[in-house]
């Protein structure tokens, strides 16, 4: 935030302080420039430039204002832009109007005040002020038609700025909605493979079952046959819902996807990278439901890209607590912390993985500086929300 902006916060009553500083020092100009003697009509003066305090509190109040001192001014037979504080307060009254007005509206204030104008020139010229007529009025007609292009040109160039904002967070918002996308296609994918393991674990289990339990009655070979075709059934219309989300090609795999017991290779593929990290674990290991050791072991692969990409010289420190209900990971490192643009595919990421199982997660600065992963995994089934 820039000074000029502090100034502006600042009020004395509705007025900024910017404002109000700006209309006395044009006030005080414009006395100091004209004074010749007793002649001088110092109200008018005054009230050409003091109403500009007001400018940004009612815009139409301080141009009526400044206009009857110049046109007061004027009857009183002195040229207002020969004053150049008067001239500074009538154009900063006239672009503070015309600058948020819709440009229809903005060029119809302009061509009534240009018509003002000239009934101003038929008036001087009855009373035979014919240089006044001739000259000032002809020259503030075209300085208002300078301000309200100015204003135009202003306004063009942020209703420009408005459309590129807008289509910059369009255009990230899809690319936000396209990373959520691939990650839910890729959670997908990791789902299919676990259970596509399990039901190949099933239907492996029921065929060899009758070839390892002794004595097994005719009713239930039959039993474990029918489970066996179930699980291959299963297994193949699985395949053929799910197995489209796979980009690369495959049919899909039935092998284990990686968890907790595998986050000995990722610190180690951490350290080798230069970066230093802790492991702490709160409570007793529990085994952990294949989704829930998934997705824990893919938000700590994850935090920890995240610390070599953006705290590369960080000591990153990772908690893994075993709670009586959920799993509760933390990850902190004493880095940086968040960059003004946080908010990257991998968040998203996790963000999906922890929706998805109906956890918590949280992601900002830590207490102690740096940048901060919290996420809570149920170790209970439950829905995942919507």
């Amino acid at each position: 935030m820039t000074s000029s902006d502090l100034l502006l916060e600042r009020k004395i009553g509705p007025v900024s302080v910017l404002d109000a500083a700006v209309a006395i020092g044009l006030a005080l100009w414009a006395v100091g420039s004209a004074w010749n003697g007793y002649d001088v009509p110092v109200p008018f003066l005054l009230l050409a430039t003091l109403p500009l305090a007001f400018r940004r509190v009612n815009p139409p109040a301080a141009l009526v204002a400044t206009a009857v001192g110049g046109v007061g001014l004027l009857l009183s037979g002195i040229h207002p832009l020969s004053n150049l504080a008067i001239a500074t307060s009538a154009a900063l009254a006239l672009y503070t109007l015309f600058r948020p007005l819709p440009r229809a509206q903005a060029w119809g204030v302009t061509g009534t005040i240009l018509a003002g104008l000239f009934i101003l020139g038929m008036l001087l010229l009855w009373r035979g002020r014919f240089e006044l007529a001739l000259t000032a009025v002809p020259m503030i007609a075209f300085c208002v038609g300078g301000v309200a292009l100015l204003a135009d040109l202003a306004r063009a160039r942020g209703e420009v700025k408005e459309v590129r904002q807008e289509s910059m967070e369009q255009m990230i918002a899809a690319q936000r909605e396209q990373a959520a996308m691939a990650e839910r296609a890729r959670i997908a994918r990791e789902m299919h493979d676990i259970v596509a393991h399990s039901i190949s674990r099933i239907a492996v289990e029921a065929e060899t079952a009758p070839y390892t339990i002794k004595d097994l009655g005719e009713p239930a070979r039959e039993g474990f046959e029918q489970i066996a075709t179930t699980a291959r059934e299963t297994l193949v219309e699985m395949r053929r819902l799910l197995g489209v989300l796979r980009t690369d090609g495959g049919a899909g795999g039935t092998s284990p996807q990686p968890g907790l017991a595998r986050v000995p290779e990722l610190l180690e593929e951490h350290r080798k990278a230069g970066g230093t990290v802790d492991l702490d674990v709160i409570g007793d290991a529990v085994p952990l439901p294949t989704a829930v050791d998934l997705s824990a072991y893919r938000i700590l692969q994850e935090a920890l890209t995240n610390a070599r990409s953006h705290a590369p010289d960080a000591n990153v420190r990772i908690e893994l607590a075993y709670l009586q209900d959920t799993l509760a990971i933390r990850v902190s490192d004493d880095g940086p912390g968040p960059s003004p643009n946080a908010g990257g595919h991998g968040l998203i990421g996790m963000r999906e993985r922890v929706v998805m199982l109906g956890g918590w997660l949280n992601t900002g600065t830590a207490p102690e500086g740096g940048f901060l992963i919290e996420a809570g995994l149920p170790l209970t089934q439950v829905e995942a929300a919507a």
